[in-house]
């Protein structure tokens, strides 16, 4: 069951009010009306862009903002990135390109590294992880930048999934 990532638009007012009352996460989650997802990619892209960027606001872009539920062994804790914060990731993810980290892309490393879902290797076997780990990037991209734009904070939700496809 794989772990998901899910990039949920909140304005500024309901990231605050999220901080405020982590209880609401789950009718946070549930009213959300705008999101986009990186899937479980997205351990994978903060690899590739730690090792591309190292000293970026990318570099740990899971761990912007301010957690808003515990995490466990499997799943991340929800994240309310700020406004300022979604701004930053913006100005640095809009200039590399997801070309730009193919050279930084190795399944071993990968797997060495404990980059969830640590089964880059086995997966080359059977479809293209790096395709698919640098098309959910570019999904990453378009949806911080319109998120940027627009002036709205995110919430960084992980959730298990059921469906155990690509």
């Amino acid at each position: 069951m794989p772990t998901i990532c899910r990039l949920l638009q909140l304005s500024p007012d309901q990231a605050d009010a999220l901080v405020a009352q982590p209880q609401t996460l789950a009718q946070a989650v549930a009213s959300a009306n705008t999101h986009s997802d990186v899937y479980r990619y997205w351990h994978g892209i903060q690899y590739l862009l730690a090792r591309h960027r190292p000293d970026s606001a990318a570099a740990n872009w899971l761990s912007l903002g301010r957690p808003v539920s515990a995490a466990t062994a499997a799943v991340p804790s929800a994240r309310v990135v700020t406004p300022q914060e979604v701004a930053q990731l913006d100005a640095v993810i809009r200039e590399i390109q997801p070309d730009d980290l193919i050279p930084d892309y190795d399944p071993l490393a990968l797997d060495q590294a404990g980059v969830y879902p640590r089964t880059w290797v086995e997966w080359e076997e059977t479809f293209d992880p790096l395709g698919q780990l640098l098309e959910h990037y570019s999904f990453l991209q378009m949806f911080v930048a319109k998120r940027a734009a627009a002036g709205d904070a995110l919430l960084l939700y992980f959730e298990p999934m059921a469906d155990g496809s690509v």
